[in-house]
C-alpha cells in the first residue's frame, strides 16, 4: 500500500522540565523533535489530537510526511519514534527525522496478510504468525506504509520466509531471509486424556441446568405450602 502524503503544523517549542512537558500536554499539546543530518534537534509542539487521528489512519507508525514549522515551507520528514505511556498508551513523544527524497532510508514495514490459506480453509490447519514485520531498505520518495504479503496458496506444513515475500522494485530485504512469517500447522489431535476431560465437562455441563430448575421448582412448591 503506497503512502498518502501527510501535512502536519507544528510550532517550534523551548526545553523545558518534566513538569513543563506534563503541563505542555495537559493544554492538548504534544512535545516532538526533529533530527537532522548534521543539524542541531529542532524541539517542537503539535496538536496532540490531530496527531493521534492522523495515525488512526494509517498503518503503523512509520510515515513519510511534510511538517509546517511556524508557518514555514514544508519540510519532508520521516515519523521515526512514537513513545507511549506504558499502561494508558496515550502518545507522550515523537521522533522525527529530516530526509532527502533522493535519500535511501531503513524502515520496518508492516506485513498485510492477505487471504486465508488453503490449509486453514480446506484442511483445518492453524495458521502460526512468527513476524508482524520487515526491515527494509528503500527510497524516501517511494515509502509505502505495509506489505501485501498474500498467503491463500499455503498448505498444512508450509512455512514462508522472509526472502519469499515480494518486494516493490528497488526496496532491499534487511530482515534475514531465512527467518520465518509464518507456518501453517496441522490440526491438533487431543490425547486420550483430553478427550476424557472434553467429555466430562460436557456431561457435568448437560446435567447442572436440570438440576437447577429442579430446585427451583422444589422452593416454589414450599412456597404454595
Amino acid at each position: 500500500m503506497s503512502a498518502t502524503q501527510i501535512l502536519m503544523k507544528a510550532e517550534t517549542r523551548t526545553r523545558g522540565t518534566q513538569s513543563d512537558m506534563s503541563a505542555l500536554r495537559n493544554s492538548g499539546k504534544l512535545p516532538a523533535v526533529i533530527y537532522g543530518d548534521g543539524k542541531p534537534a529542532e524541539t517542537l509542539q503539535l496538536d496532540a489530537h490531530e496527531f493521534k487521528m492522523m495515525l488512526q489512519h494509517h498503518h503503523g507508525e512509520n510515515l513519510m510526511m511534510d511538517i509546517e514549522v511556524d508557518g514555514g515551507a514544508p519540510r519532508h520528514v520521516l515519523l521515526k519514534d512514537v513513545q507511549h505511556h506504558p499502561i494508558t498508551a496515550k502518545i507522550l513523544h515523537v521522533d522525527f527525522h529530516e530526509v532527502s527524497m533522493t535519500r535511501r532510508v531503513k524502515v520496518h514495514l508492516p506485513l498485510n496478510l492477505v487471504g486465508t490459506p488453503k490449509g486453514v480453509s480446506q484442511t483445518g490447519g492453524t495458521l502460526d504468525i512468527q513476524l508482524r514485520d520487515l526491515e527494509v531498505e528503500c527510497l524516501a520518495s517511494e515509502m509505502i506504509e505495509e506489505l501485501d504479503v498474500d498467503i491463500t496458496a499455503l498448505v498444512i506444513g508450509d512455512n514462508m520466509t522472509a526472502g519469499e515475500v515480494t518486494l516493490p522494485e528497488n526496496f532491499r530485504l534487511i530482515t534475514p531471509e531465512n527467518v520465518s512469517i509464518v507456518t501453517v500447522l496441522k490440526p491438533r489431535v487431543l490425547t486420550a486424556a483430553e478427550e476424557e476431560e472434553d467429555e466430562a465437562a460436557s456431561a457435568a455441563g448437560s446435567t447442572a441446568e436440570p438440576e437447577v430448575i429442579k430446585e427451583k421448582k422444589d422452593e416454589e412448591e414450599d412456597d404454595e405450602d
